[in-house]
């Protein structure tokens, strides 16, 4: 009961924290969940993480960039079926201290100016490295985040949103195809979802004290969390 009072907390903050800049659920929840209930993550997390990026994407709809999400869901696809057949032969929690070494790389060039500048070939390999590190640990936020990092909020909350809705789609249908999720998955998601729904509800007081600089901290902040606790938790 202790375990999952800690899951709740994890989960309402790292909702709130993805309803206020775009991404977070997956970074912040997914190292600290996987330490608390192995069993969460990945298949539960991505659940949790379509169900939010559902809302997000419908309330910000009008914000959509609706070419520049095309060739992000063409790379994301791209990511998830490497993801799928890496899984079927290799253990992906090996991945994690890789994967958190480039997204601590990612952050790293963002603090000494380095900002990608948006377009069809950026969207492509960032979209493919977060279908990739999202299927096959739940943690696939920096990429897309730290391209999308100096955008107006809404924009990047409504594009990564939009992203984020297909890519768990597909991750969760790719890991049920390869057995790596099942109906004990859904059975854990669906005592996740009231954590989801307050962390959600919480982000619209948040969103009234916050501005963008503010924001692209707070996204270079979460990234470097990932990668840190990626390693830690390997």
């Amino acid at each position: 009961m202790t375990e999952f009072m800690l899951v709740y907390l994890v989960l309402i903050v790292g909702a709130c924290l993805q309803s206020v800049i775009g991404f977070g659920l997956g970074l912040l929840g997914a190292p600290l969940i996987y330490l608390l209930m192995p069993e969460l993550v990945p298949g539960p997390m991505i659940l949790n993480a379509l169900l939010l990026t559902t809302l997000l994407a419908v309330k910000h709809q009008y914000d959509i960039d609706l070419k520049q999400t095309g060739f992000s869901i063409l790379g994301g696809t791209a990511g998830v079926l490497v993801a799928g057949s890496v899984l079927l032969y290799i253990d992906a929690h090996q991945y994690q201290m890789l994967l958190g070494f480039c997204i601590l790389a990612a952050v790293v060039l963002s603090l000494v100016g380095v900002k990608p500048r948006i377009s069809i070939i950026s969207n492509l390999i960032a979209a493919m490295v977060s279908g990739f590190m999202g299927t096959t640990t739940s943690a696939g936020g920096a990429p897309m985040g730290l391209l999308y990092q100096s955008e107006d909020k809404n924009k990047i909350k409504a594009n990564l949103s939009v992203f984020f809705v297909y890519i768990n789609m597909f991750g969760i249908a790719v890991l049920w195809f390869t057995g790596a999720a099942g109906h004990k998955d859904l059975e854990l998601f669906l005592r996740c979802i009231p954590a989801i729904l307050i962390g959600w509800l919480l982000s619209y007081f948040v969103n009234r004290r916050i501005n963008e600089e503010f924001t692209r901290k707070l996204i270079l902040a979460v990234a470097a969390f990932a990668g840190v606790a990626l390693i830690l938790a390997h």
